[in-house]
């Protein structure tokens, strides 16, 4: 069951103003570890930002708590795994909100064009809980005579 879809469109040259502007102090407040390792690989930084951005703001829609309730920029992120899918990762506060809210496996898509950068988020609920629950023993009546 899906928990909530969020979506972000940004226009890639704010990012790149912003960047341009404030530079490392920018990337550090935006970029989780792992994100951090993966842009210094990079041959297109600005794009790297920019989709990494629109991601986060399309994953704390689909949360339902915006950048707000508990939940901070580098609290949530995208690394692209081995055959380059975006997937979505948590720190270890947005991960202990992850779980208080209900989430269970997230998913992301980004692209871009003419500018323009489109990112979607879609989270599921987390499976009900198969924790074992006491055994429910039926006791018989005894009746006294």
């Amino acid at each position: 069951m899906i928990f909530g879809i969020g979506v972000d469109v940004l226009q890639a040259e704010r990012v790149q103003r912003v960047h341009a502007r404030f530079g490392a102090r920018f990337v550090e407040r935006l970029l989780m570890p792992e994100e951090a390792t993966q842009l210094a690989l990079t041959q297109r930084p600005q794009r790297f930002l920019a989709m990494r951005f629109a991601a986060k703001e399309a994953i704390v829609k689909a949360m339902g708590t915006g950048f707000a309730h508990g939940i901070w920029i580098r609290d949530v992120g995208v690394v692209q795994n081995k055959w380059g899918k975006p997937e979505v990762v948590y720190s270890a506060r947005g991960e202990r909100m992850r779980r208080q809210l209900g989430i269970g496996a997230g998913h992301v898509t980004l692209t871009d064009e003419a500018g323009l950068i489109v990112a979607v988020a879609v989270l599921e609920a987390a499976p009900p809980s198969r924790a074992r629950r006491p055994a429910v023993v039926k006791q018989k009546s005894v009746v006294k005579k």
